[in-house]
Protein backbone atom coordinates (compact mmCIF):
# COMPACT_ATOMS: atom_id res chain seq x y z
CA UNK A 1 0.00 0.00 0.00
CA UNK A 2 1.66 3.27 -0.68
CA UNK A 3 -0.13 5.29 2.08
CA UNK A 4 2.28 2.99 4.51
CA UNK A 5 4.96 4.18 2.47
CA UNK A 6 4.56 7.87 2.35
CA UNK A 7 3.37 7.52 6.36
CA UNK A 8 7.24 6.35 6.83
CA UNK A 9 8.95 8.79 4.83
CA UNK A 10 6.81 11.48 6.55
CA UNK A 11 7.80 9.95 9.81
CA UNK A 12 11.59 9.52 8.77
CA UNK A 13 11.10 13.45 8.18
CA UNK A 14 9.97 14.52 11.50
CA UNK A 15 12.77 12.35 13.67
CA UNK A 16 15.20 14.64 11.46
CA UNK A 17 13.98 17.37 12.92
CA UNK A 18 14.15 15.95 16.42
CA UNK A 19 10.64 14.76 17.31
CA UNK A 20 10.11 12.89 20.42
CA UNK A 21 9.40 9.04 19.96
CA UNK A 22 6.24 9.56 21.60
CA UNK A 23 5.21 11.84 19.41
CA UNK A 24 6.58 9.71 16.18
CA UNK A 25 4.13 7.08 17.79
CA UNK A 26 1.46 9.33 18.12
CA UNK A 27 1.67 10.46 14.33
CA UNK A 28 2.55 6.96 13.01
CA UNK A 29 -0.90 5.78 15.01
CA UNK A 30 -3.27 8.30 14.13
CA UNK A 31 -2.39 8.02 10.09
CA UNK A 32 -2.79 4.62 10.06
CA UNK A 33 -5.96 5.00 11.72
CA UNK A 34 -7.06 7.53 9.39
CA UNK A 35 -6.28 5.47 6.07
CA UNK A 36 -7.73 2.30 7.70
CA UNK A 37 -10.99 4.16 7.82
CA UNK A 38 -10.85 5.53 4.64
CA UNK A 39 -9.91 2.85 2.66
CA UNK A 40 -8.22 5.20 0.13
CA UNK A 41 -4.59 5.93 -1.06
CA UNK A 42 -3.28 9.63 -0.28
CA UNK A 43 -4.29 11.52 -3.61
CA UNK A 44 -7.60 10.29 -3.32
CA UNK A 45 -8.78 11.77 -0.26
CA UNK A 46 -10.93 14.76 0.11
CA UNK A 47 -12.11 16.73 2.44
CA UNK A 48 -15.25 14.90 3.01
CA UNK A 49 -13.26 11.41 3.84
CA UNK A 50 -11.34 13.51 7.08
CA UNK A 51 -14.73 15.07 8.14
CA UNK A 52 -16.33 11.52 7.97
CA UNK A 53 -13.43 10.79 9.89
CA UNK A 54 -13.61 13.37 13.11
CA UNK A 55 -17.53 12.23 12.74
CA UNK A 56 -16.77 8.48 13.41
CA UNK A 57 -14.09 9.71 16.52
CA UNK A 58 -16.66 11.22 17.67
CA UNK A 59 -19.75 9.20 17.51
CA UNK A 60 -18.73 6.11 17.37
CA UNK A 61 -15.46 5.65 19.49
CA UNK A 62 -16.76 8.20 21.85
CA UNK A 63 -13.27 10.42 21.63
CA UNK A 64 -12.57 13.45 23.18
CA UNK A 65 -12.28 16.64 21.24
CA UNK A 66 -8.28 16.98 22.26
CA UNK A 67 -7.79 13.28 20.83
CA UNK A 68 -9.99 14.64 17.41
CA UNK A 69 -7.91 17.79 17.47
CA UNK A 70 -4.75 15.97 17.59
CA UNK A 71 -5.54 13.27 14.85
CA UNK A 72 -6.76 16.14 12.99
CA UNK A 73 -3.51 17.94 13.69
CA UNK A 74 -1.25 14.55 12.46
CA UNK A 75 -3.84 14.45 8.74
CA UNK A 76 -3.15 18.23 8.51
CA UNK A 77 0.86 17.98 8.79
CA UNK A 78 0.82 14.68 6.81
CA UNK A 79 -0.96 16.11 3.64
CA UNK A 80 1.22 19.22 4.03
CA UNK A 81 4.11 17.47 3.79
CA UNK A 82 2.63 15.39 0.69
CA UNK A 83 1.52 19.31 -0.89
CA UNK A 84 5.61 20.12 -0.29
CA UNK A 85 7.27 16.90 -1.82
CA UNK A 86 4.71 17.81 -4.91
CA UNK A 87 3.06 14.31 -4.71
CA UNK A 88 -0.47 15.63 -3.98
CA UNK A 89 -1.80 18.91 -5.55
CA UNK A 90 -3.73 20.47 -2.82
CA UNK A 91 -3.74 19.42 1.47
CA UNK A 92 -7.71 18.44 2.00
CA UNK A 93 -7.12 18.87 5.44
CA UNK A 94 -6.97 22.67 4.79
CA UNK A 95 -10.59 23.06 5.03
CA UNK A 96 -11.42 20.71 7.94
CA UNK A 97 -11.46 23.42 10.84
CA UNK A 98 -10.93 22.32 14.15
CA UNK A 99 -13.46 21.25 16.58
CA UNK A 100 -14.32 24.14 19.05
CA UNK A 101 -14.14 22.88 22.47
CA UNK A 102 -14.44 23.55 26.30
CA UNK A 103 -11.25 24.37 28.42
CA UNK A 104 -10.56 22.20 30.86
CA UNK A 105 -9.19 22.67 34.05
CA UNK A 106 -6.54 20.35 34.75
CA UNK A 107 -7.14 17.88 37.81
CA UNK A 108 -5.06 17.79 40.52
CA UNK A 109 -4.50 16.87 43.96
CA UNK A 110 -4.94 18.90 47.16
CA UNK A 111 -1.39 19.23 49.33
CA UNK A 112 -2.53 16.69 51.76
CA UNK A 113 -3.46 14.23 49.03
CA UNK A 114 0.09 14.71 47.53
CA UNK A 115 2.18 14.90 51.03
CA UNK A 116 -0.12 11.53 51.53
CA UNK A 117 1.65 9.95 48.66
CA UNK A 118 4.85 10.34 49.99
CA UNK A 119 4.04 8.30 52.36
CA UNK A 120 5.77 4.82 50.36
CA UNK A 121 8.34 2.56 52.48
CA UNK A 122 10.26 1.08 49.28
CA UNK A 123 12.62 3.51 48.31
CA UNK A 124 12.21 3.58 44.83
CA UNK A 125 8.61 3.80 44.70
CA UNK A 126 9.06 6.81 47.04
CA UNK A 127 11.93 8.24 44.98
CA UNK A 128 9.80 7.75 41.68
CA UNK A 129 6.71 9.86 43.39
CA UNK A 130 8.56 12.48 45.25
CA UNK A 131 10.23 13.33 41.64
CA UNK A 132 7.59 13.63 39.60
CA UNK A 133 5.78 15.54 42.07
CA UNK A 134 8.71 17.35 43.32
CA UNK A 135 9.91 18.41 40.11
CA UNK A 136 6.74 18.58 38.06
CA UNK A 137 8.03 16.02 35.02
CA UNK A 138 6.58 14.61 32.58
CA UNK A 139 6.66 10.76 32.97
CA UNK A 140 8.98 10.32 29.46
CA UNK A 141 11.52 12.64 30.88
CA UNK A 142 11.30 10.56 34.70
CA UNK A 143 11.74 7.67 32.69
CA UNK A 144 15.05 9.00 30.33
CA UNK A 145 16.62 10.27 33.90
CA UNK A 146 19.80 9.15 34.42
CA UNK A 147 22.30 9.33 37.12
CA UNK A 148 24.34 11.89 35.40
CA UNK A 149 21.38 14.63 35.20
CA UNK A 150 21.43 15.26 39.17
CA UNK A 151 23.71 17.74 39.63
CA UNK A 152 23.51 19.13 43.54
CA UNK A 153 20.26 20.29 44.07
CA UNK A 154 19.24 20.44 40.52
CA UNK A 155 18.12 17.65 38.02
CA UNK A 156 18.89 18.16 33.99
CA UNK A 157 15.87 17.38 32.47
CA UNK A 158 15.90 16.56 28.54
CA UNK A 159 11.96 18.23 27.40
CA UNK A 160 10.12 18.19 24.62
CA UNK A 161 11.76 18.97 20.95
CA UNK A 162 15.02 17.59 22.83
CA UNK A 163 15.26 20.79 24.82
CA UNK A 164 17.38 20.60 28.36
CA UNK A 165 16.15 22.93 31.10
CA UNK A 166 17.33 22.67 35.09
CA UNK A 167 15.04 21.98 37.48
CA UNK A 168 15.44 22.29 41.47
CA UNK A 169 15.17 18.95 43.21
CA UNK A 170 12.95 19.89 47.49
CA UNK A 171 14.86 18.83 49.93
CA UNK A 172 12.60 16.00 50.78
CA UNK A 173 13.34 14.53 47.27
CA UNK A 174 17.22 14.88 46.99
CA UNK A 175 17.28 13.19 50.40
CA UNK A 176 15.15 10.31 49.33
CA UNK A 177 16.47 9.77 45.92
CA UNK A 178 20.43 9.50 47.62
CA UNK A 179 18.79 6.70 49.70
CA UNK A 180 17.23 5.31 46.60
CA UNK A 181 20.94 5.38 44.63
CA UNK A 182 22.75 3.38 47.59
CA UNK A 183 20.69 0.40 47.07
CA UNK A 184 19.85 1.29 43.09
CA UNK A 185 23.75 1.00 42.74
CA UNK A 186 24.21 -2.50 43.62
CA UNK A 187 21.91 -3.81 40.57
CA UNK A 188 21.94 -1.14 38.40
CA UNK A 189 23.08 -2.63 34.44
CA UNK A 190 22.05 0.96 32.76
CA UNK A 191 22.95 4.84 33.48
CA UNK A 192 19.12 5.35 33.70
CA UNK A 193 18.07 6.60 37.03
CA UNK A 194 14.53 4.37 37.59
CA UNK A 195 15.67 0.41 37.42
CA UNK A 196 13.78 -2.71 37.83
CA UNK A 197 14.82 -5.77 39.78
CA UNK A 198 16.44 -6.90 36.80
CA UNK A 199 18.62 -3.29 36.62
CA UNK A 200 17.45 -2.30 33.71
CA UNK A 201 15.52 0.90 32.76
CA UNK A 202 11.78 1.37 34.17
CA UNK A 203 9.26 1.41 31.44
CA UNK A 204 6.67 4.22 31.37
CA UNK A 205 4.02 1.86 31.62
CA UNK A 206 5.20 0.01 34.81
CA UNK A 207 5.56 3.63 36.66
CA UNK A 208 2.62 4.45 35.89
CA UNK A 209 1.30 1.59 37.67
CA UNK A 210 3.25 1.92 40.20
CA UNK A 211 1.43 5.12 40.94
CA UNK A 212 -1.83 3.98 40.15
CA UNK A 213 -0.98 1.45 43.08
CA UNK A 214 0.52 3.88 45.71
CA UNK A 215 -2.76 6.50 44.76
CA UNK A 216 -5.48 3.42 45.56
CA UNK A 217 -3.36 2.30 48.35
CA UNK A 218 -2.82 5.97 50.04
CA UNK A 219 -5.87 8.59 49.20
CA UNK A 220 -8.26 5.76 47.80
CA UNK A 221 -8.25 7.77 44.49
CA UNK A 222 -7.08 6.74 40.48
CA UNK A 223 -3.47 8.67 40.40
CA UNK A 224 -1.81 9.34 36.68
CA UNK A 225 2.20 10.61 36.89
CA UNK A 226 0.76 13.62 34.72
CA UNK A 227 -2.00 14.35 37.24
CA UNK A 228 1.51 15.13 40.16
CA UNK A 229 2.68 17.46 37.03
CA UNK A 230 -0.23 19.50 37.25
CA UNK A 231 -0.54 19.24 41.37
CA UNK A 232 3.16 20.23 41.34
CA UNK A 233 1.93 23.38 39.00
CA UNK A 234 -1.00 24.03 40.73
CA UNK A 235 0.83 24.28 44.43
CA UNK A 236 3.21 26.40 43.18
CA UNK A 237 0.69 28.85 41.95
CA UNK A 238 -1.01 28.61 45.03
CA UNK A 239 2.18 29.72 47.34
CA UNK A 240 2.68 32.72 45.37
CA UNK A 241 4.84 31.13 42.63
CA UNK A 242 5.05 33.60 39.23
CA UNK A 243 3.89 31.99 36.40
CA UNK A 244 6.79 32.59 34.32
CA UNK A 245 8.76 30.90 36.92
CA UNK A 246 6.29 28.05 35.96
CA UNK A 247 6.45 27.86 32.64
CA UNK A 248 10.44 27.91 32.86
CA UNK A 249 10.35 24.57 35.39
CA UNK A 250 7.34 22.83 33.35
CA UNK A 251 9.42 23.01 30.03
CA UNK A 252 6.30 24.74 28.60
CA UNK A 253 7.69 26.81 25.14
CA UNK A 254 4.28 29.28 25.07
CA UNK A 255 2.71 30.96 28.28
CA UNK A 256 -0.68 30.39 27.11
CA UNK A 257 0.25 26.64 27.80
CA UNK A 258 0.59 27.26 31.63
CA UNK A 259 -1.97 30.01 31.79
CA UNK A 260 -4.23 27.21 32.53
CA UNK A 261 -3.46 27.00 36.00
CA UNK A 262 -4.77 29.92 36.25
CA UNK A 263 -8.08 28.99 36.57
CA UNK A 264 -7.42 26.38 39.04
CA UNK A 265 -7.15 28.29 42.72
CA UNK A 266 -8.55 32.08 42.13
CA UNK A 267 -9.17 32.05 45.92
CA UNK A 268 -5.34 31.74 46.44
CA UNK A 269 -4.87 33.87 43.49
CA UNK A 270 -6.93 36.43 44.85
CA UNK A 271 -4.92 35.54 48.51
CA UNK A 272 -1.50 35.65 46.35
CA UNK A 273 -2.21 39.37 44.42
CA UNK A 274 -3.42 41.12 48.18
CA UNK A 275 -0.65 39.95 49.81
CA UNK A 276 1.95 41.14 47.01
CA UNK A 277 0.26 43.91 45.00
CA UNK A 278 1.36 47.70 46.98
CA UNK A 279 -1.88 49.56 46.34
CA UNK A 280 -3.58 46.45 48.82
CA UNK A 281 -1.31 46.97 51.23
CA UNK A 282 -2.00 50.58 51.91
Amino acid sequence: MLYGYLIESFISFLSSKNFSQNTLKSYREDLLQFFSFAKKEPNEVDVQDIESFIKYLVKEKKAEDSTCERKLASLKSFFRFLEIKGIINKNPADLVPFRKRKKKIPDFLSEDEALSLLDVEKKRDLALISTLYGCGLRISELANLKISDIQGNFIRVKGKGNKWRIVPIPEFTLSVLNDYILERNKLAKTDFLFINKFGSRLSERYIRKIVRRVGILKVGKKVWPHLLRHSYASHLLKNGADIRIIQELLGHSSINTTQKYLNLDLDSVLFVYKKSHPREKD
